[in-house]
């Protein structure tokens, strides 16, 4: 049985049109994880399971053929990301030729395409970076974390579970 990472500490999750979006204070950066990397995310933050489960989860999950490549894609773009915390040694990164190979497996390219993990980061420029409040509409941590927003906003809307919400007046 190999050993499996665990997600880093201090992440904000949101869940967003199927999508999961991560807030990373830490680094002030907001990744969108694609619906088969947003799985493995939540599989590894429950914990408890195999690497064999967590196939098995997500190829239930996903209503597609078990695939220890697709878990293995996800966890290097998660390490990417640096949203593990890896106490085990990391497997081998798979190239693009085994993507192009794991899109045939798994179907049609217009399909697969939405199962091929993928994760989205933006980054603050360095201009936004360097504000000392949030604008009306920008995100913000309903706990004080980050860039508090400018006044006379507030942070409003603040999602339960991930401690996010929206500068408003």
């Amino acid at each position: 049985m190999k050993s499996l990472p665990r997600v880093r500490p201090g992440l904000l999750r949101h869940h967003l049109d199927g999508q999961v979006l991560i807030y990373d204070a830490r680094e002030d950066r907001v990744h969108l994880l694609d619906p088969t990397t947003g799985h493995v995310f939540e599989l590894l933050e429950q914990g408890g399971r195999t690497r064999e489960g967590i196939v098995g989860e997500l190829a239930t999950r996903m209503d597609a053929v078990e695939s220890d490549s697709m878990l293995q894609l996800s966890l290097d773009e998660l390490r990417k990301a640096d949203l593990l915390e890896d106490s085990a040694p990391a497997m081998p990164a798979l190239s693009e030729l085994n993507r192009r190979d794991l899109l045939r497996k798994v179907g049609l390219a217009g399909a697969a395409a939405l199962l091929v993990p993928a994760i989205a980061t933006l980054t603050a420029t360095p201009a936004y970076a360097q504000a000392s409040c949030r604008a009306q509409g920008g995100l913000c941590v309903g706990s004080g974390g980050g860039i508090p927003c400018c006044h006379p906003l507030t942070c409003q809307n603040v999602d339960s579970n991930t401690g996010l919400g929206t500068c408003q007046p």
